[in-house]
């Protein structure tokens, strides 16, 4: 992995653990959190750890997603400066994951057979 994989890793694993953490959403964000900061540490050795970047990053677009999708209707019922900035960031980090996943596959070699 690249310096752009371990970076957002990192963003993505400390926003949902403080999300989870701060009870701006469920508990349950602690395991994409810590799968994510897991991921966020350069080893190269583990072959068990590149096997679950793929699905990590599958599971944190759907978060994301659903993120852009529910501060967008927030959006849509009052205007707060924070809310816009809450809106931007997931949209960033949406596309940030869209960007990785697509790195991801285009760098291995996917058999659905």
């Amino acid at each position: 992995m690249n310096k752009s994989f371990t970076i957002i890793f990192g963003i993505i694993g400390i926003y949902w653990i403080a999300s989870s953490l701060l009870q701006q959403g469920s508990f349950l964000l602690l395991i994409p959190g810590i799968l994510s900061l897991l991921l966020a540490i350069p080893i190269k050795s583990n072959f068990n750890l590149e096997k679950l970047v793929l699905p990590t990053l599958l599971y944190n677009l759907v978060l994301t997603s659903y993120q852009v999708y529910s501060s967008s209707s927030i959006l849509l019922s009052r205007l707060i400066g924070i809310e816009i900035f809450i809106f931007i960031f997931n949209l960033i980090l949406t596309l940030s994951v869209i960007y990785l996943i697509l790195q991801t596959l285009r760098s291995t070699n996917i058999d659905i057979s």
